[in-house]
């Protein structure tokens, strides 16, 4: 209830009261009677339940009604006016109001029963019984039922505008929490298209370090056979040129292959058992044997055989780079629901397994299939790369 609302009722409430209290006053002759005493305790206990009760002590608000309806009762029976009614009226409305139901209507019946039973006592009591009597106390029943009737009424009209009050505020809230999730959105959207540039900038500097230091690292071998050569054999200082240009070709060949496969997503026209062949064929005649143990019965979906590929051909890269290998063996299988990729060297091993790009980029290619990937060092007897990944 609004403070404007609750203003008006009070006002009219204590009208009542004061409109009671001066006929009461009048009747007795402007001197102090015990119904008068009676009313200012009905004042009294309404004052305590407006001022105390409904704020300390809720528990009580609904007996100070009828308490105050037996006081009002005591008074319609000594005062023996009409205006008694006036007093039922008010506790009518204000219970009816202020209380949950069926309160209100309990007092209601409380308060038509006691007015006829008390004003036909007190008129008997008094030897002032007649029929005009009883008609005015069936009116003054009358507008009981229609005050309550009013009452009825402005309460539903206030439980309307209470609901329709917190239909608002809730509206206001999920207005409000739409607001927040919409800006909590564009922020995750902004975090994941930052994470996604982040990785395809990965992606792309695995793609080209995997693409040009297998072909690197083969050119690189060939010009050291060259080099051996030149004071001996000029014919097979000529072919080893050659070999190096073809490697340069198949090196730009790769490259464009690499920016095709970032564009469609994966590697088109990749026949992947002779891929891994031709691996070996880029070192053949430079004291570099590559073996191959595969499984070619195995029919592997184009991104896995594309990852397999790509760390393969880093393995055998860093092998020829970093632990100056001569024999390297490459084992794929299917072994326990298994798919089992190793690629182990007889080279030097190192002193201390570092991480750069080489092995980075396979832990990221063993990530993105849902495999695992161990590297076994042993340095001064070779370097193993092993790759598991559950059928």
């Amino acid at each position: 209830m609004d403070q404007k609302t609750a203003f008006i009722l009070k006002l009219v409430k204590y009208s009542g009261y004061m409109a009671v209290l001066w006929v009461a006053v009048n009747n007795s002759g402007f001197a102090v009677s015990i119904p008068i005493y009676i009313l200012l305790a009905i004042l009294a206990v309404d004052s305590i339940r407006f001022f105390f009760l409904e704020q300390k002590a809720e528990h009580m608000v609904k007996p100070s009604f009828f308490f105050q309806l037996a006081l009002i009762m005591l008074f319609i029976f000594l005062d023996g006016s009409v205006v008694g009614s006036i007093l039922l009226i008010i506790i009518i409305a204000e219970s009816l109001i202020s209380l949950p139901r069926p309160t209100g209507e309990q007092l209601l019946i409380s308060s038509l029963v006691g007015f006829i039973m008390v004003s036909v006592l007190g008129l008997h009591w008094r030897a002032n019984l007649n029929w005009n009597h009883v008609l005015m106390i069936l009116i003054n029943s009358i507008f009981m039922l229609f005050a309550y009737a009013i009452s009825y009424v402005a309460r539903r009209q206030l439980e309307e505008k209470e609901r329709a009050e917190k239909a608002l505020m809730e509206l206001d809230r999920s207005r409000n929490e739409l607001e927040s999730a919409y800006y909590k959105l564009i922020e995750i959207s902004k975090e994941r298209e930052q994470l996604a540039a982040a990785a395809e900038r990965s992606r792309l500097a695995r793609e080209l370090h995997d693409t040009m230091a297998h072909t690197l690292t083969a050119i690189v071998v060939s010009l050291e056979a060259g080099k051996k050569l030149a004071l001996t054999d000029w014919q097979k200082v000529l072919s080893e040129i050659e070999k190096s240009q073809e490697q340069a070709r198949k090196g730009l060949e790769q490259v464009r292959q690499t920016v095709k496969t970032l564009r469609h997503g994966e590697a088109e026209g990749l026949d992947f058992f002779a891929a891994l062949k031709g691996l070996a064929r880029d070192y053949s005649g430079r004291g570099i044997e590559i073996a191959f143990n595969l499984q070619e019965d195995l029919k592997l979906p184009a991104p896995l055989e594309f990852s397999f590929y790509r760390i393969i051909q880093e393995s055998i890269t860093n092998s020829i780079r970093h632990s100056e290998a001569t024999l390297i063996a490459v084992d794929l299988q299917r072994r326990d629901h298994r798919l089992l990729v190793e690629i182990a060297d007889n080279g030097s091993g190192c002193p201390v397994l570092l991480e750069g790009y080489g092995i980075r980029g396979m832990r990221e290619r063993a990530s993105a299939i849902g495999a695992n990937i161990y590297f076994i060092n042993a340095f001064g007897s070779g370097f193993t790369v092993r790759l598991v990944l559950e059928d």
